[in-house]
């Protein structure tokens, strides 16, 4: 009998999946670093598609390629992994502090005052005051939309 060839995509793919959740644990959680789910969640597509492609080819070449007794188990590891993220995903979201003074959609925003790129003051009121128009025509606004960028996490 030939001796059969390692299949890394197998214990490559559950390597990764393995470093994902670590880094989803620790970056995300520990370091409070929330955007950190972006990476883990690429990192374990890649996982997925790396031990699948390992299943494949230990399957499709049985005499040429290990992993159909591994093959199963790294999948079925790799799998309960990713559950363990998306488990851990949806708790964190749950315990995020909830809005209570958040104005609702289509209710007017309290008045207020902010700084903008230029560094000169600007607030609501004067911005809903102040006239806007094309060709020559202008009116007040009716209203105004404001996006809030949280810049440094």
């Amino acid at each position: 009998m030939a001796d059969r060839k390692w299949n890394w995509r197998l214990w490559v793919g559950f390597l990764i999946a393995l470093v994902a959740l670590t880094i989803y644990i620790y970056v995300g959680l520990f370091l409070n670093a929330h955007s950190i789910v972006w990476v883990s969640g690429a990192l374990f597509i890649v996982s997925m598609a790396l031990t699948i492609s390992g299943l494949r080819l230990a399957y499709s070449q049985r005499g040429s390629y290990r992993g159909q007794v591994a093959g199963p188990i790294l999948a079925l590891l790799g799998i309960s992994i990713l559950g363990l993220f998306g488990l851990f995903s949806y708790e964190i979201t749950k315990h995020f502090a909830a809005a209570t003074n958040a104005p609702a959609v289509g209710q007017p925003a309290p008045q207020f005052t902010l700084v903008d790129t230029a560094g000169k003051s600007v607030s609501l009121t004067n911005v809903l005051a102040s006239p806007v128009g094309q060709s020559g025509v202008t009116h007040a606004p009716k209203a105004v939309l404001l996006v809030f960028y949280r810049g440094y996490w």
